[in-house]
């Protein structure tokens, strides 16, 4: 089982209102963090072996309550391939 660093990230839109992106670590984040602006702030970072472990941490963080997997395959823990690619950019 492979444990991946995610990162959360916090932004102010046009209107002040705060909005929250969760992405990879390393290059599997590159396209999310290149839709970040400027003002973005990195706020934590935490470990998961799975989609649903990273999105139930998410959802506890922002109290947004249970997270239901859109998808069965999200249970599936993350491959390996993927702790060795961010490994070499972290």
């Amino acid at each position: 089982m492979a444990l991946l660093l995610h990162e959360v990230w916090e932004e102010l839109d046009e209107n002040g209102q705060i909005l929250e992106a969760l992405c990879l670590a390393g290059p599997d984040g590159d396209a999310l963090r290149a839709t970040l602006g400027e003002s973005a702030n990195l706020v934590t970072t935490f470990e998961a072996a799975s989609h649903v472990e990273a999105m139930t941490k998410y959802y506890s963080m922002y109290g947004r309550g249970e997270y239901f997997a859109g998808h069965p395959t999200d249970y599936n823990p993350y491959p390996n391939e993927w702790r060795a690619r961010q490994q070499t950019h972290c």
